[in-house]
């Protein structure tokens, strides 16, 4: 009898483990609370947006154009994950400054993933865009 109790638990203990950890590491949250209550957005000064394809730079510095550029992320589903592979076909890095400090860095493939690199802490999250996500409005910028 004290054997079937040890097999059970020797089964359930690590598949409860597992279960909990799943949840913890893969956890749905937003762009809102990853990102802008980490960094104010009136406290951004400079948005700095490299496209990969040809390695193209733009800075935006004027207030219209950051809160524009912020604007479509703004209660942006996100799913953690961790370490997933990301071939793109386009990606666009984009750095977050306020007074000459780079705090927050994200990293768009295509619609699909968003890493958020936190220049402080030295740290990266990795997350999979749960909704459809229109890059138009970054790729504008780099029209003019």
């Amino acid at each position: 009898m004290k054997k079937r109790y040890k097999l059970l638990l020797g089964i359930l203990l690590p598949l409860l483990i597992l279960y909990i950890s799943t949840m913890l590491l893969t956890r749905d949250t937003d762009f809102t609370t990853e990102v802008t209550e980490r960094l104010d957005l009136e406290e951004i000064h400079e948005i700095e947006i490299i496209r990969s394809s040809d390695e193209r730079t733009i800075t935006l510095t004027d207030t219209a154009k950051i809160n524009q550029m912020m604007e479509p992320f703004k209660d942006l589903p996100l799913k953690k994950i961790w370490f997933a592979k990301s071939d793109f076909k386009e990606a666009y890095w984009i750095t977050l400054s306020t007074n000459n400090d780079r705090e927050i860095g994200l990293r768009l493939d295509d619609d699909k993933h968003l890493f958020v690199y936190l220049y402080e802490e030295n740290y990266m999250k990795d997350y999979k865009l749960t909704q459809d996500f229109d890059m138009t409005f970054i790729e504008q910028h780099f029209q003019k």
